[in-house]
């Protein structure tokens, strides 16, 4: 697990810590030393985390919009998940930290995960867990296409001899991959939909009729679109 990793789960305990505090002063028998101590391990939890996750210089943007870190720079940046729920309970904060853990066991695609949540601005849980998706959905795309290219150049035997293990094996490696494209298309799609509700609006700003009759709309066409089939 990498620091940053750590780190995103480090606040996602904090703030867990910080709602038990709450449901231990809110108590019929409130117990406001408990919950003291737990928002001083919070406090901790979050400063380290946030030295972790600061950049001790801004990387420069290389191609495709990605950074480029600069020497033995080697920490990552990131904030707190965006959320419009101000005051989060104790399964708000659950449901954030099964989110970084699910993103991190096996897939191990936190950082993706969490940056693409932010590049969405996402609003509620529901985008945020489709960020997550759309961030896994792309790493195991690009890692079977990477598996599908070894394998093709273990095979060696070309195009025009018969069909060995290797590039049988490559074919069905790069169809796999193929298909997390498509899911991580149609994630982009529905998270669209999701948040126009799968409507088109037109928008007439004004109209201009010349003298041979011809009408020149101009305006918008917002997004939505129909089902695919």
């Amino acid at each position: 697990m990498s620091n940053a990793t750590r780190s995103k789960m480090d606040q996602a305990e904090a703030q867990s810590l910080r709602a038990t505090a709450e449901e231990l002063e809110a108590r019929s028998t409130p117990d406001p030393l408990a919950a003291h101590f737990m928002r001083d391990d919070a406090a901790e939890l979050e400063a380290s985390a946030a030295d972790v996750l600061a950049l001790d210089t801004p990387p420069q943007v290389g191609a495709g919009g990605e950074l480029v870190p600069a020497g033995e720079q080697i920490k990552h940046g990131g904030g707190n998940f965006i959320d419009t729920v101000e005051q989060p309970d104790a399964v708000t904060a659950e449901a954030s930290m099964d989110r970084l853990k699910l993103a991190d066991e096996g897939i191990q695609c936190v950082a993706m995960a969490v940056d693409a949540a932010k590049t969405i601005q996402a609003k509620n849980s529901i985008e945020k867990m489709m960020a997550h998706q759309l961030a896994a959905a792309h790493k195991l795309a690009m890692t079977f296409a990477a598996k599908a290219q070894r394998l093709i150049e273990e095979d060696g035997s070309g195009w025009n001899r018969p069909l060995t293990i290797f590039a049988t094996e490559a074919s069905r490696v790069a169809n796999a991959s193929a298909k997390m494209m498509d899911a991580y298309q149609k994630g982009t799609l529905a998270l669209h939909k999701l948040r126009t509700g799968g409507t088109q609006t037109v928008t007439v700003q004004h109209v201009n009729v010349s003298d041979g009759g011809q009408a020149v709309v101009t305006g918008g066409i917002g997004g939505g679109g129909s089902d695919e089939t």
